[in-house]
């Protein structure tokens, strides 16, 4: 038992990596808290949906405007500066509504400039960590860095409402923002910490580095079919959380009974990363796909309304299928991209997964109303799990095998991704 823990858990003797995941882990347990104490405060103070949506929505729009000329940006800078610049973004904008929050007002218009602002610090962010974490850690310990990543932020998830509940209703919705804050300054100063070189590139024009990015993404089939799949297994889970939950609460046992398909689905994704932490299959993005197939299986189990504890009990292998899923494609896009372009590539890839989210969210009930929820639902499972089975199938995706072999990049030594 003990040497499969020191195996799981050997990215950490890395005094780089270590930094980085104690930072995030920091920051991550925040942010589990804030956006639910934001949202008791809107509500509350309000008692409008329409509020709610525009700060969310807002925020959305923001992310998405943002994500692919940031992927550019952070591709030209220390990646390990921007992960700092942005948790001080963050940091400054959760004190700002902190303060407005424990003077007793919710002004949705100060709220809304607050989530823009964070929005555009996290388009930066995301595309900024995936190329930093090879550069912390040794090749043969990447799938368990990612892993662990995904396993941190997983608890967080499952932790972080109790806690951001239990400060708004003693403290006030201020506290739990407070804390996200302070977390930012945390994770800030682990980054600053890191001191990962950074190779200077000559500078170029704007539009061609963008225009390289998506050079990257055409030219690899098995990526550019996978971004597909992740959008349509995406739009899959809009219905689910929509149309799904819906079904759930009306016919098959009310707010309870999708408590319980929520917290299946939490339990299943944290198992999901401990598998990750070990299995390493020949074919990652066979597996990977596999994984997501299952995404179909609760849709169709509440199209046929199956039993709550039936539906909860398939939330928990698909978000489970998930969080493997999940640690099996960062694994192998960070081993087969080219070190100079992976955060351009990775922002087409947030891009395109994001897309049609707030669409599908907004057509999903209009289409129940049409077409029927039980139609739907199963049309929804149903395209899920052909579309991801179809790309398991696929040669390119099947002979991607998570090796550097085109990257350029030496296998045994983690280079910074800048």
């Amino acid at each position: 038992m003990a040497e499969p823990l020191r195996h799981a858990f050997g990215p950490l003797t890395d005094p780089r990596f270590r930094r980085l995941w104690l930072g995030q882990a920091v920051s991550q347990f925040g942010s589990s808290t804030a956006p639910i104490a934001i949202t008791l405060a809107i509500t509350g103070g309000t008692g409008s949906a329409l509020s709610l949506g525009t700060v969310l929505g807002t925020a959305a729009v923001v992310q998405l405007l943002l994500l692919i000329p940031a992927g550019v940006w952070v591709d030209r800078l220390p990646r390990h500066l921007v992960l700092a610049a942005a948790d001080l973004v963050n940091a400054s904008v959760q004190c700002a509504v902190a303060v407005e929050l424990f003077a007793g007002t919710v002004d949705i218009a100060h709220l809304t400039v607050a989530s823009a602002i964070s929005a555009a610090a996290l388009a930066f962010q995301q595309p900024a960590l995936q190329g930093v974490i090879p550069a912390t850690v040794a090749a043969d310990r990447l799938q368990q860095a990612n892993a662990l990543m995904g396993l941190t932020k997983r608890v967080t998830m499952v932790l972080g409402p109790g806690l951001a509940t239990t400060l708004v209703l003693t403290t006030g919705a201020g506290a739990a923002v407070l804390l996200d804050a302070a977390s930012f300054l945390v994770s800030a100063a682990f980054s600053l910490r890191l001191r990962l070189p950074h190779r200077t590139q000559a500078r170029r024009d704007f539009f061609t580095d963008l225009k390289t990015g998506w050079s990257e993404v055409r030219s690899r089939r098995w990526y550019w079919t996978n971004l597909i799949g992740h959008c349509v297994w995406n739009m899959g889970r809009c219905v689910y959380f929509t149309v799904g939950a819906t079904v759930v609460v009306d016919s098959l046992g009310g707010q309870l009974a999708w408590g319980t398909v929520l917290q299946g689905g939490a339990v299943g994704a944290l198992a999901g990363v401990l598998v990750a932490v070990r299995l390493r299959p020949r074919r990652p993005l066979v597996v990977a796909n596999l994984c997501l197939a299952l995404g179909g299986l609760p849709l169709l189990l509440i199209a046929a309304h199956a039993p709550a504890v039936l539906i909860a009990v398939s939330a928990g292998f698909m978000y489970s299928a998930l969080g493997l899923s999940g640690t099996l494609w960062e694994t192998t896009v960070q081993q087969r991209i080219p070190a100079d372009r992976i955060s351009r590539v990775l922002a087409y890839d947030w891009f395109s997964s994001l897309l049609l989210n707030p669409v599908s969210l907004l057509a999903a009930g209009p289409l129940a109303l049409a077409i029927g929820e039980g139609v739907t639902l199963v049309s929804a499972g149903l395209l899920t799990l052909f579309c991801c089975l179809g790309l398991a199938v696929l040669p390119d995706v099947h002979d991607a095998s998570g090796h550097p072999s085109d990257t350029g990049l030496p296998v045994s030594v983690p280079m910074e991704k800048g």
